[in-house]
């Protein structure tokens, strides 16, 4: 049946149209390149001062890090910016301890997993004992990373997007590249623990600019009318479930053939991998931005039933997304080579693997923000089950083909399973929001 989906207001039109999207992302953009430099500064130093190996060793401990604080996020990073975008003044207080507080118990307990598990592991096959020597310092740092992701989203989820984002990457990246310069590093011990060091003083940080944007609202716990925090906590942990899910498999789609590697290759061959994937990894960046701009009105949009004003939002993102993925792809293509040549002649050989790697990652931009787009109108539950399926062949691909094939297959098999996810995630975008938004617009009106 055909629905008219009526004029649509030429103020909410130019308020969300492409350039203006870009004029609003583009301070954001700058800062989150600035962060992407210094990611790739600290890199860059950490391969000019440690041998390839002891390279290769803290990108083993990092990727271990990114598993763990995942799991003890248990996904109330995405909760706190879904809920943060659309709670009430007298809400958000309530909501903001309660994850809070929920996030520090289930950090704690997999911190203390981690360094158990590895003391009961190593009485049955002894590990590296230079990695032995990380351990705790990943359990230190996995309760760090969850209140940096914690605070960060909750700034986000109420607009604070520059604040959010000097706790995704930024300030950490800037005390330990001081660090380093300093005083250079040998081994991946000493790596590891600037890293903790700069993560600390970020994550202090990130408790004052939470007290300081959103005071006096998250200390607002007895205003306003009676909350039941039962029935939140229940919604919070319901919600909570599936993207955790999500996020995991989002992880291991991108890190997982890390781990998978470091039992067939050496370590010096792990950093060379390691350094393609952070390089194809910057790609990402202009994504996180425009999601940082969009998720937060995709709830509110959502939730207030605003579909045209969503629908436009997304469309729009995404012809965005889609001109950044393929400038950037090719200027990445052009300038590879010399960006590799800076880390040593040892990475040179990492340049085809990177070149792999970035056709994923123009999937990922080019479909735009589909995944947060599904996360933030509360399809979760079908994005978990598409994810679980896709996931479930990845790994399994990973497992059969690298022991054979090596770096390549990790390669292939990680762009391939990228590219299939995103476009996955934009059918069902397609399907449920983009078709259906201007006929239930007409019908809620």
């Amino acid at each position: 049946m055909y629905c008219h989906s009526g004029l649509i207001d030429p103020m909410l039109t130019s308020a969300i149209a492409p350039h203006q999207l870009l004029k609003k992302s583009a301070f954001l953009l700058v800062v989150k390149v600035l962060a992407s430099l210094l990611a790739l500064i600290f890199h860059y130093l950490l391969a000019k001062q440690l041998s390839p190996s002891q390279f290769g060793l803290f990108s083993l401990a990092m990727t271990c890090l990114m598993f763990s604080s995942v799991f003890a996020k248990q996904g109330l990073d995405q909760v706190m910016l879904r809920f943060m975008a659309k709670s009430t003044v007298d809400e958000m207080g309530k909501l903001y301890w309660i994850i809070v507080i929920y996030a520090l118990l289930s950090a704690c307990v997999v911190a203390l997993l981690i360094v158990f598990g590895f003391t009961f592991m190593r009485d049955y096959s002894p590990p590296d004992e230079q990695l032995a020597l990380l351990v705790p310092l990943i359990a230190v740092l996995t309760i760090i990373q969850t209140f940096l992701g914690i605070n960060s989203s909750a700034l986000n989820g109420k607009e604070h997007a520059i604040s959010a984002l000097l706790f995704s990457g930024l300030i950490t990246f800037v005390v330990a590249i001081f660090l380093l310069w300093y005083a250079p590093v040998n081994s991946a011990y000493q790596a590891l623990m600037y890293f903790t060091y700069a993560a600390v003083i970020a994550v202090v940080l990130s408790f004052i600019f939470v007290t300081a944007k959103l005071s006096p609202e998250i200390w607002q716990i007895k205003n306003g009318e009676r909350y039941d925090i039962g029935k939140n906590f229940f919604q919070i942990f319901t919600v909570s479930r599936q993207v955790l899910i999500i996020s995991l498999a989002a992880l291991a789609t991108q890190q997982l053939s890390i781990l998978i590697l470091a039992n067939y290759v050496s370590l010096a061959e792990l950093a060379v991998f390691s350094l393609a994937l952070k390089l194809s990894l910057l790609m990402s960046y202009p994504l996180m931005v425009i999601n940082m701009i969009t998720a937060p009105k995709y709830a509110k949009l959502y939730h207030n039933k605003k579909y045209n004003e969503f629908n436009h939002l997304a469309k729009n993102s995404t012809q965005l997304l889609f001109l950044i993925a393929s400038l950037g792809v090719f200027l990445l293509y052009l300038t590879l080579d010399d960006i590799l040549s800076y880390f040593g002649p040892v990475y040179l050989g990492s340049a085809v693997l990177v070149k792999i790697l970035l056709i994923g990652q123009w999937f990922n931009l080019a479909t735009g923000s589909s995944v947060s787009i599904l996360l933030m109108s509360g399809h979760e539950k079908l994005h978990r089950r598409n994810t679980l399926y896709l996931t479930s062949v990845n790994i399994m691909a990973l497992f059969i083909f690298i022991p054979v094939y090596g770096l390549m297959a990790a390669a292939i098999i990680t762009m391939v399973a990228m590219a299939i996810k995103n476009l996955v995630s934009l059918y069902f975008v397609k399907k449920l929001i983009y078709s259906k938004t201007e006929c239930l617009e007409c019908v809620n009106k």
